[in-house]
This record gives C-alpha cells, structure tokens and sequence, in this order.
C-alpha cells in the first residue's frame, strides 16, 4: 500500500472503508505543500476538495467588521478540512492559513461525489464519517463561544473596560491563545502591518511579544486588578 493509501486508511474518518474503498479515494488524491502564510483558500472561495494535513498545521480563520480577522480554530497531522464542501457544496465558510511548513493530501471532491451514484454504500461511510468530524469541531466551536460570552457576562458591571482602557491604566491582563496556552503581562500598544493587527505585549518575565490578534481567544483580567474608575 503506497503512503497515500496508508494515510487515509489510518483517517478516523475513513476507518470504515474497506481496501478497495481506499484504493477508489487514493486514485483522486495528490500531496501538496504550503510555506507559512500561504494560503490554501480564502473565505468565499467555491467548493473545493478534501485536504487531509499530514504535517504541519493550518489556522481556520473569518473576518468581521471593520477588517478584524479571527481564527476559529488549527487543523493539524491527521485532521481534516474542507469538510463542508462534501456534505453542502456551499463556498468556503473561513479562510485556511498554514503557519508552518505544512504537507497535505488533497482529495478530488469529483472523487467522492462520483461515489454517490457508482457506490452508494462507500459513499454512505464516507458522509457518515465527515459528519462525526464536523461535530466534533463544531462541539469545539461552541465551547469557546461559550467561554467568550461567560467573559462577557462577567465584566458586563464594569464601565469603559475596553483595550484602550487596558493600555491607558496598564493594566495586568491574561492572553489565552487558540493553540490553548496562554500569556500573561501588560498590553503595551497595537501594531499593524500587511498580515493583521498585533498585540504588543510585555511579558511577565520583561520580555516583548507580538501576539497576532486573530489568535486571540479572550483577554482575561483579574477584578481585583481593576482601577477603581474602571467600576461602576
């Protein structure tokens, strides 16, 4: 079995296909790689095919309102994007971003659609795999919109707490990051170039960090750190 067929036979979501079922995928499948910042499609873009990501990883972000960029969550080794694509031919929902050397497995969406009607039942697997990932993400999706609004709530007593405020009064704030770790220092200033907005951050170790905007999370601050004038 050649390493395209090996990679997708070890895919949860193809875990109930037979040989000969990945034997019909790998023939739409071709490996390609991404530098960091390159981008594999951007948010509206038409449907396109399945990408398996081999190694490396790659950012899912969307933009808001006046041009701020989010990332929703990394895809890395042995996920897979481009989900929505299969099950509702709809327009890419975000834009995918590697931010590392990154090598993935692009597979036909001809390839899968095709089996609808040549090999219903294969076809059936495959859905029914996609759909068990793209609950899983979206279980994720929900939890950190859950954490976001419950931060919400909590500094809904505070008056004029907003970033500005927080570089004004220096204030000591917690960063937590997409990729689940976090930072904690003193919000500095807001930088900007061609790829977004950047926090400037000084680290509780007296270190400088630049931290990109889009994998930002939440911004936690303690109440008791608060500047009496910060509460109502």
């Amino acid at each position: 079995m050649s390493e395209l067929r090996e990679a997708l036979a070890q895919l949860a979501v193809f875990e109930k296909l037979e040989v000969e079922e990945i034997e019909v995928l790998a023939s739409g499948a071709g490996e390609q790689t991404y530098a960091p910042g390159e981008v594999l499609w951007s948010e509206g873009d038409a449907p396109g095919g399945l990408f398996v990501v081999l190694d490396g990883a790659v950012e899912l972000s969307g933009s808001f309102a006046g041009g701020v960029e989010r990332v929703f969550g990394t895809v890395r080794s042995g996920q897979v994007l481009g989900l929505l694509s299969v099950i509702d031919n709809g327009p890419r929902p975000a834009t995918a971003r590697a931010v590392e050397p990154t090598r993935v497995l692009a597979m036909d969406l001809a390839v899968i659609d095709g089996l609808r009607d040549s090999a219903p039942m294969t076809w059936a697997k495959i859905i029914s795999g996609l759909g068990d990932q793209l609950a899983a993400q979206m279980r994720l999706i929900v939890e950190q919109y859950r954490r976001n609004i419950a931060w919400s709530l909590e500094v809904s007593g505070c008056a004029g707490l907003n970033l500005n405020r927080l570089l004004t009064d220096s204030v000591a704030v917690e960063i937590e990051l997409v990729n689940g770790s976090s930072v904690a220092g003193v919000i500095m200033g807001i930088e900007v170039d061609e790829t977004g907005h950047h926090l400037l951050l000084r680290s509780d170790d007296g270190r400088l960090r630049l931290i990109p905007y889009r994998s930002v999370v939440q911004v936690m601050v303690a109440r008791a750190d608060f500047d009496p004038a910060l509460v109502e």
